[in-house]
Parts: C-alpha cells; sequence; structure tokens
C-alpha cells in the first residue's frame, strides 16, 4: 500500500481518465479520483498587512494637539483542507485542498475532478461530488487557472519589449538607455492589456471545460447511481 501526498495539484495521469477535448488551441484532459473519506481537517490563515501612521501629538497647559492618522490595513483569509482518502485499488491519498472546501466526513464516498491542459501531467481538483450527500461542488477559480495560457502571455509581452527595444535603440536619438525604458514601459502597457485578454480567453477555455459532453454525462451517471 501506498501513500500519496498531494498539494493541490495532481498527477492526472494517477487517476482515471473520463474526458478530453480542445478549445482556443488548448488541448485539456479531465480525470476523476474516487474513494472513501478517511478524515478530513480545515484550518484558516489570514494575512494582515499595511501600515498606519500619525496619530502622535503633544500637550502643554492642558492644551494639545494630535497629528492625523492616515494608512490602511487589508486581511486575506485563505482556507485550507486535507482530505485522507483510500480509493478504489487501496491506494491511501493526502489531498490538500486550497480555498476549495468540500463537506464530507468519515465513511464517505467522494468523486474529485482533475483538469490538465495542454503536455502537463498535472492538474489541479476543480469539482467534487458527495455521493452520499448528492452534493456537487465546483472551484471555477481552478479551471480558469489551469487554462489560462500564461506561456503564450509571456512571450507577447517579451516580443513587444524587444521590438521596442529595437526602436529606442536604433531610432532619432537613440540608444541603450532610451531602448531600455521604451522596452520597459511597452511591456508594463503590454502586460495589462495581454492580460486581461488572457483572463478572457481563460474563462472561455475554462467554461468549455465544465460544459464537456463526455464529462457532464459521467457526472449524470453518478447522481443516478
Amino acid at each position: 500500500m501506498k501513500t500519496n501526498v498531494e498539494e493541490g495539484t495532481i498527477v492526472a495521469e494517477m487517476a482515471k481518465k473520463i474526458a478530453s477535448g480542445s478549445v482556443i488551441g488548448r488541448d485539456y484532459h479531465i480525470h476523476v479520483r474516487t474513494g472513501v473519506v478517511e478524515s478530513s481537517e480545515t484550518r484558516a490563515e489570514t494575512e494582515v498587512k499595511g501600515n498606519i501612521s500619525g496619530g502622535g501629538g503633544y500637550s502643554s497647559g492642558g492644551y494639545g494637539s494630535s497629528n492625523p492618522v492616515s494608512g490602511s490595513i487589508e486581511s486575506k483569509t485563505t482556507r485550507f483542507q486535507n482530505i485522507f482518502l483510500k480509493d478504489e485499488d487501496g491506494d491511501d491519498h493526502v489531498i490538500e485542498l486550497v480555498d476549495f472546501l468540500i463537506p464530507c466526513k468519515e465513511g464517505q464516498k467522494l468523486s474529485l475532478f482533475i483538469v490538465k491542459s495542454g503536455g502537463s501531467l498535472r492538474g489541479p481538483y476543480f469539482r467534487a461530488y458527495n455521493h452520499n450527500t448528492r452534493e456537487h461542488y465546483e472551484n471555477t477559480k481552478a479551471v480558469s487557472s489551469e487554462m489560462f495560457p500564461m506561456r503564450k502571455l509571456v512571450m507577447a509581452t517579451g516580443g513587444v519589449g524587444v521590438l521596442f527595444f529595437l526602436g529606442g535603440l536604433f531610432g532619432d536619438g537613440g540608444g541603450f538607455g532610451n531602448g531600455l525604458l521604451s522596452a520597459l514601459i511597452a511591456m508594463v502597457v503590454s502586460g495589462i492589456v495581454f492580460g486581461i485578454a488572457g483572463k478572457i480567453v481563460a474563462m472561455i477555455r475554462g467554461s468549455n471545460v465544465r460544459k464537456n459532453p463526455e464529462f457532464a454525462q459521467f457526472v449524470a451517471g453518478l447522481a443516478r447511481g
């Protein structure tokens, strides 16, 4: 018997492939892992950052003054869940999820779905089904993140940077410093534009993954069973 620790993403080939597809130039595969929950634990971590300044002052003869308080404090809470699962082959898995909580308890049967894109061997859990409660749980952000065109975004941004660097270097009154400054400005602007476009592409791809006919048929079969 072996125990696999899976931190958010897993080697998809270790689970059963149930669907494949392609959308906007990206191939993807959906896998499923089914097993019985041995135990589950959750925790939350809160990160606080920011600064507060001012508020000091002085007092003289019963009179005083104070400086205005300025600044801001931001907090972010991240939720974690560890699910100890024994799969249908008798292998144990420690599944570590981030901001994707699946209500479950010992003895319940779960099916967890993984999506991987391109030639990657790993992918995130994006959906779960509790066979006992007949409830579905979905992590849409995980799908969009997996389907985000990061490589093309980096290549496009880098390409724009090179073009502007060469233009600034060899253009009228150009030089290395001028080329470097032009490239940095162009990369920042194009990075923002391409980033927005990338998010739109990722959303369309993610929607296609979730609506995959083979996947939908498999999920419907779980509900009937």
